[in-house]
């Protein structure tokens, strides 16, 4: 099997890998150190790809990081990288992923330097697997995945297979990388890891046995995901004699806080016993400062007491990761119906939203939606369900995470408005690195986690450039410092609580 055809046909549902994000950026052979004893003559392969590789770049790649690429592209038997990197990306053991988290970290910062294209690209397998596929199903590749610009380059590796599957794809976050590659005539454009797919249509049935299936790329500026991440649903509630009722807070616009956070859950290392978290997702503050957090590796949601922050109260899964209704699977977010009194939680590995009732006895959820990638929640005041991205009067607000943008889409509208960032990748005033979480106040002033520059920022409605409200001081443990983020939440006195994802930690910051 070659890498133009190294594909999973299985469609299983796995958590995406972006814990490698963290890790520093070290020489390739420092990279690959953990992969010796899993590659024969590895260091050998490793200095024939820096002897060889495209270096000096035009693009601005280090010798190591143009050397990744190449080591990627080579082919040298069973044992050959990409083969083997690209079955641990497929195993439901993530945690075996973690040996390669310093090669990803230098093979994905080289592919950011790379020209994006928006094109058709191809790959093939020379087996049938074209009737697997549907007319708008969701498909995601865990891999890393090898596409061609020249459909004849994927034949002549389907040898005139009658029983064969060519994917047609048309991508819009391709990278190029035909000329840094061991073989640059195959004019290779690499899709990322977790790329998501949507079937345009049912599969073409050749002639002579073979499938053609049409793919379209699912991009967070698309409108095709949006319609997705728009799915709602109208809550069955009742009356509930709970009260306490947390709403939105009049932040003012000159509004400034406290620049030391204080740890109101977790930041005890990452674990799983009362007092831990294990890179913490969204998060929702109660009326009464109650912090309820996805605690996304240790497949719960727990919540943690304004006057007790030395141990957390899980409420809802911690039975393991599977998808019994008493079990949870990575979850993203949850926020709280206060109606019904209940959790409503993203499942995000389990493909549903469910609903756990905020009761002592509670011992399993019900699925509220089923078969929905959901990644975060919001509800309005009409009760409606909005999944995936958060939603305040008829406008959604998305974080466009790989663009480093913020979008709004007013309600009927068929294209996006950049309200953050939009800049290109970096740290200035009008830059976002992989914004995560957002909040929008009454006034329309956005705040948004801006992940890879460890801050968050503010911007009012129509300003050109941010400021920087907190953090923003290097990436540490400090009380002023983060290690990427996540979510973030207001109080209703206007007190900011951050996720701080790989401190594994909360942080307040209170109100001046």
């Amino acid at each position: 099997m070659n890498r133009f055809g190294d594909i999973d046909v299985s469609n299983k549902t796995l958590p995406p890998v972006y814990g490698y994000r963290s890790e520093k950026l070290v020489p390739i052979e420092k990279a690959l150190e953990p992969i010796l004893p899993h590659i024969d003559e590895l260091p050998y392969y490793i200095e024939h790809a820096k002897k060889h590789c495209h270096f000096p770049s035009e693009h601005g790649l280090t010798q190591d990081q143009s050397a990744a690429i190449y080591i990627y592209t080579m082919e040298w038997g069973d044992t050959t990288l990409y083969r083997l990197l690209n079955k641990a990306l497929r195993s439901e053991d993530r945690q075996a992923l973690k040996i390669w988290f310093p090669y990803l970290k230098l093979f994905d910062t080289a592919l950011d330097k790379l020209p994006t294209v928006k094109e058709a690209v191809w790959r093939g397998v020379p087996i049938d697997i074209g009737k697997n596929y549907t007319k708008n199903q969701i498909v995601t590749w865990w891999s890393v995945n090898s596409c061609s610009s020249s459909s004849n380059v994927i034949k002549t590796f389907l040898d005139n297979s009658k029983t064969s599957t060519l994917f047609l794809i048309e991508a819009i976050n391709g990278k190029k990388v035909s000329g840094y590659s061991a073989y640059e005539s195959e004019d290779e454009v690499i899709l990322r890891m977790g790329t998501k797919f949507r079937v345009k249509s049912d599969p073409l049935d050749q002639s002579n046995g073979s499938y053609v299936v049409h793919l379209i790329e699912i991009d967070n500026n698309n409108a095709e995901p949006l319609a997705s991440a728009m799915t709602q649903m109208q809550l069955t509630t009742t009356a509930s004699m709970n009260n306490n009722i947390s709403a939105i807070p009049n932040i003012p616009a000159n509004a400034k806080w406290i620049q030391n956070g204080v740890t109101v859950a977790g930041g005890n290392w990452a674990g799983n016993v009362a007092n831990q978290l294990y890179y913490p997702h969204g998060l929702f503050v109660d009326g009464d400062q109650t912090v309820i957090i996805a605690d996304n590796e240790n497949h719960r949601i727990i919540q943690w007491k304004k006057d007790d922050t030395t141990h957390g109260q899980i409420v809802a899964g911690g039975n393991g990761q599977e998808n019994q209704l008493n079990q949870l699977a990575w979850p993203t977010d949850v926020l709280v119906d206060k109606e019904s009194d209940s959790l409503i939680i993203c499942d995000y590995g389990n493909c549903r939203v469910v609903r756990w009732l905020r009761r002592s006895d509670t011992t399993q959820g019900e699925i509220l939606i089923e078969n929905v990638k959901c990644y975060g929640l919001a509800m309005d005041d009409q009760k409606y369900l909005y999944v995936s991205d958060a939603a305040k009067h008829e406008n959604v607000y998305v974080t466009d995470y790989e663009n480093h943008r913020v979008m709004k889409w007013v309600k009927g509208a068929q294209e996006g408005i950049v309200v953050a960032g939009g800049q290109g990748q970096g740290n200035s005033m009008t830059q976002l690195s992989y914004p995560n979480g957002l909040f929008v106040d009454m006034l329309g002033t956005l705040y948004v986690a801006d992940s890879n520059n460890h801050r968050v920022m503010r911007w009012p409605q129509r300003a050109k450039q941010g400021t920087v409200i907190v953090g923003g001081n290097d990436w540490r443990a400090g009380a002023n410092q983060f290690l990427y983020l996540r979510g973030l939440a207001f109080d209703q006195y206007g007190n900011l609580y951050v996720v701080d994802n790989a401190n594994n930690r909360v942080q307040r910051f209170s109100l001046e």
